[in-house]
């Protein structure tokens, strides 16, 4: 199966989501009714979705060992992610120091929270972080476990997390006609669910329907999609949009959103039609964004306080800043996750492929 460039395209996309929706966090509200991050959680939740198809669709290519599918995952997602760790830890103060001096915001007192909770066990949270299990770990340990540090790395400790499991789930789905894989299944699948509900979002009990839709959709996508017309695909689509939308209602967004991208690269690739949505993932410069966008995930939120207090040191007006800081942010954001990019993450993903080379299968 030939790699899906429209899915690139999402992860771009739902980066720069995620930049705009913690940048409006930092500023005084516009209007009420309007949410504060802009609700770029959802975004993170297609991410989730994203990684579930992706990891699948990349073990069915590739027949990859338990040892080298972690070994090459580790050194995909963890380079940039302690490098991200490091400054913000050396950053606290500075971060706090620019909470109290900015203009307060929707997120200004949780954030002071987060920092006050680090502050309580600064061993512990550095270590959990540097582990990337920090979702892990209840509140009754330690109050925002999941958060401290490098608020946003809550989604990468739950990646790490799956990509611990994801070979044995992917096991177990292939081979489905054997009864022990199916209850072995269903009782993990109940206890992480259950341990969820009493952990962080940063657990992957939390988040196992979402990785699950997108592992299901891999399956879907290999063995049914390339069966079905434009119509039955069409008529599928409809009929599970809107069973999302009247069981789920606003939270159905991410699956909409998911559906809506995995329909249309279906239809690309069964009827080779090429679609606005498919154009716009799959062109240049919103490609180039899916290429960085686990730096822009990591590195965003450094370079937002550094955009708030150039505005405050500059004086731009109330009205300017709803403008000029998430331009700012998302500038200086790109400009270093390009760096980031091919200096940090595209040579430690070739050396971890080159170390695993002899053992691919």
């Amino acid at each position: 199966m030939k790699y899906i460039r429209e899915l690139e395209g999402l992860r771009g996309m739902m980066a720069l989501w995620v930049v705009v929706g913690h940048t409006f966090a930092s500023m005084p509200m516009i209007h009420r009714k309007l949410p504060p991050a802009l609700m770029n959680t959802y975004a993170v939740d297609v991410f989730i979705m994203l990684s579930g198809f992706v990891i699948f669709f990349m073990m069915n290519n590739k027949k990859l060992t338990y040892l080298v599918f972690i070994t090459q995952r580790l050194f995909r997602i963890f380079p940039i992610y302690l490098f991200a760790l490091i400054v913000s830890l050396l950053l606290i103060p500075y971060t706090e120091q620019s909470l109290h001096l900015l203009t307060s915001s929707p997120s200004t007192i949780r954030r002071l929270e987060i920092i006050a909770h680090f502050y309580e066990h600064p061993i512990f949270h550095f270590l959990s972080h540097i582990l990337l299990l920090q979702g892990l770990v209840p509140n009754s340990v330690a109050n925002d476990g999941a958060y401290t540090i490098l608020g946003q790395s809550w989604s990468v400790s739950l990646e790490w997390q799956f990509y611990l499991i994801a070979p044995l789930l992917f096991i177990a789905l292939c081979s489905l006609d054997n009864k022990r894989n199916i209850l072995i299944l269903t009782i993990t699948s109940a206890f992480l669910i259950i341990i969820g509900m009493f952990l962080t979002g940063g657990f992957i009990g939390g988040k196992l329907g979402m990785f699950s839709i997108g592992f299901l959709s891999f399956f879907f996508y290999k063995d049914y999609a390339s069966k079905l017309s434009a119509s039955e695909l069409m008529c599928l689509y409809f009929i599970i949009s809107i069973l999302s939308l009247s069981i789920l209602k606003m939270d159905a967004i991410p699956m909409l959103i998911w559906f809506t991208t995995f329909y249309f690269v279906l239809l690309k690739q069964n009827e080779n039609n090429n679609s606005l949505v498919s154009r716009l993932l799959d062109s240049t410069p919103i490609l180039y964004l899916g290429k960085i966008s686990y730096s822009i995930y990591m590195l965003h939120m450094i370079v937002l306080y550094f955009s708030m207090r150039l505005s405050m040191y500059c004086g731009f007006s109330k009205g300017m800043n709803y403008f000029l800081i998430p331009m700012i942010t998302i500038f200086i954001t790109i400009i270093v996750s390009t760096i980031t990019y091919y200096i940090i993450e595209n040579p430690m993903i070739k050396f971890g492929k080159k170390i695993t080379q002899k053992n691919e299968i």
